[in-house]
């Protein structure tokens, strides 16, 4: 028996009250996965508008490095 099937199954066996709160909860999984589909970002959105220097990696100033340590 597929998935579909058992749900159907399950979903006829309950009262309505119970389908009721069953549909509710598809609708709050399809919204939730909307919203999630909404947050990602194409890769590469800001290219070009911004450039990474030579020395980003090299270690900070000592000025700055005690501002942490304090």
């Amino acid at each position: 028996m597929n998935i579909e099937s058992q749900l159907l199954e399950g979903i006829r066996a309950l009262a309505p009250e119970k389908q009721a709160e069953v549909l509710d909860f598809m609708e709050f999984i399809r919204q939730r996965h909307s919203a999630e589909e909404k947050k990602l970002r194409p890769i590469g959105l800001c290219k070009g508008e911004f450039t990474v220097p030579d020395d980003f990696d090299a270690p900070l100033p000592e000025e700055i490095l005690r501002d942490f340590e304090s």
